[in-house]
């Protein structure tokens, strides 16, 4: 088949192996629609014609079908295409025989036929919608669909660049198959709380696309697709508890630590810094950042507002071989205090000093599990952390690990 990286195509194939989700079987032969995506020839399955249905197939791969069968199938190729269009069986044949000088006899006169259908806008393959599953999503896909449970809500940020800015907000979605992210940018945030979108809840995406984000991972993206709440019972999904987080992080020592890593280490909380203003506000309804004018708060979204307030805290982490800075932002910064926003503005209007406060944290010199990004801090130079999650260790999952990792070894 001749291949152009920058084309869609309609091709001929036959199968030699086949995963479970898949109802092809060996031997069988598809026509298929294909794109070139980073690479890799993508076949569209969505809409691959019924093998059994099939009308035609290249006579270079067919299983022993006789000439006049082959034939049989070209004149019912061509009787559709002149159904389907304005044109008459002799023109129909005369773009075919086009088709094939135009490709250097590299696709058969059925492939032809097939080509010549679609830029007449006859569609002969049968489309069947099919619903991925997570662990099929890579990057590049596109027009994807998908049934998932909302495993975990992170709350809307504000970013810029240059003179562009908006927000973002990321929700956790997952199946029987694993978890991936789905990142919504700018009016789609708000879809969150129009549609009352919380963890827990079963969700349809429809027409949404793949990207690979900064750490080589899928990242889902609506772009002019949808994603709408499912009533509870209309869809079977494991509970959000029973869906397996795909761990795509790699754990590190923090000695080995570089600039630009994206992963974890497991390390002992040793110290948590007074900050001079740990508390800054935030929109109630978006979550994004207000700017303030004379002790008055504007949302560039919505006005103004009487605003909430979210936390940054910064402190050292160590795991023995090496120590380093890593700050916390709104609710990991709650989880590394053990203390709500509410809880550390109660404490400290009660007269309490942070350096009393966080002397007395119950997380100090206990050993967690850190995620997040390394980056060097522009005015000391160093590394850092900059943490986006942080968890308890599970005893009898490392210990687990540590065995699996001494057999291997």
């Amino acid at each position: 088949m001749f291949i152009n990286p920058y084309n869609k195509y309609i091709t001929v194939i036959r199968v030699f192996r086949a995963s479970e989700e898949f109802a092809w079987q060996r031997g069988m032969v598809l026509v298929v629609s294909c794109e070139w995506h980073l690479g890799v020839l993508v076949l569209d399955t969505n809409k691959a014609e019924n093998p059994e249905k099939a009308e035609a197939v290249d006579s270079n791969v067919s299983n022993g079908s006789s000439n006049g069968e082959t034939r049989k199938g070209i004149d019912n190729i061509i009787q559709k295409v002149i159904d389907g269009s304005d044109n008459d069986e002799q023109t129909i044949k005369k773009l075919i025989k086009e088709k094939q000088e135009e490709l250097s006899g590299l696709v058969s006169e059925e492939g032809a036929a097939y080509i010549v259908a679609r830029e007449l806008g006859v569609n002969l393959l049968k489309a069947t919608k099919r619903q991925l599953k997570v662990k099929n999503l890579l990057p590049g896909l596109r027009s994807v669909d998908l049934l998932a449970r909302v495993v975990r809500v992170f709350e809307p940020r504000d970013w810029s660049k240059g003179e562009r800015s908006g927000k973002v907000a990321s929700l956790i979605l997952g199946d029987e198959t694993g978890t991936v992210r789905l990142s919504l940018w700018n009016d789609e945030v708000d879809i969150i709380g129009r549609d009352k979108i919380n963890e827990g809840d079963s969700v349809k995406i429809s027409g949404a696309f793949v990207k690979m984000d900064n750490r080589g991972q899928p990242d889902l993206r609506l772009g002019r697709g949808k994603l709408v709440p499912v009533e509870e019972g209309k869809v079977t999904l494991p509970r959000p508890e029973d869906i397996q987080t795909v761990a795509r992080t790699t754990r590190k020592k923090i000695k080995d630590l570089k600039d630009g890593d994206y992963g974890e280490t497991m390390a002992c909380l040793v110290q948590i810094f007074s900050r001079s203003r740990p508390f800054y506000e935030i929109c109630p309804k978006c979550g994004g950042r207000v700017s303030e004018d004379n002790g008055k708060f504007e949302c560039k979204d919505h006005g103004m507002v009487e605003p909430d307030y979210s936390m940054v805290v910064s402190g050292v982490i160590d795991d023995g071989t090496a120590n380093i800075r890593a700050v916390f932002f709104r609710e990991t910064a709650e989880k590394v205090l053990g203390k709500t926003v509410k809880d550390l503005r109660d404490e400290l209007g009660k007269g309490k000093s942070q350096d009393e406060i966080f002397a007395k944290l119950e997380n100090i010199g206990k050993d967690f599990i850190f995620q997040g990004r390394v980056k060097r801090n522009d005015l000391s130079g160093n590394i850092e952390l900059i943490a986006n999650d942080l968890r308890k260790v599970d005893v009898k999952e490392e210990t687990n690990k540590l065995i699996e990792e001494l057999k291997n070894n």
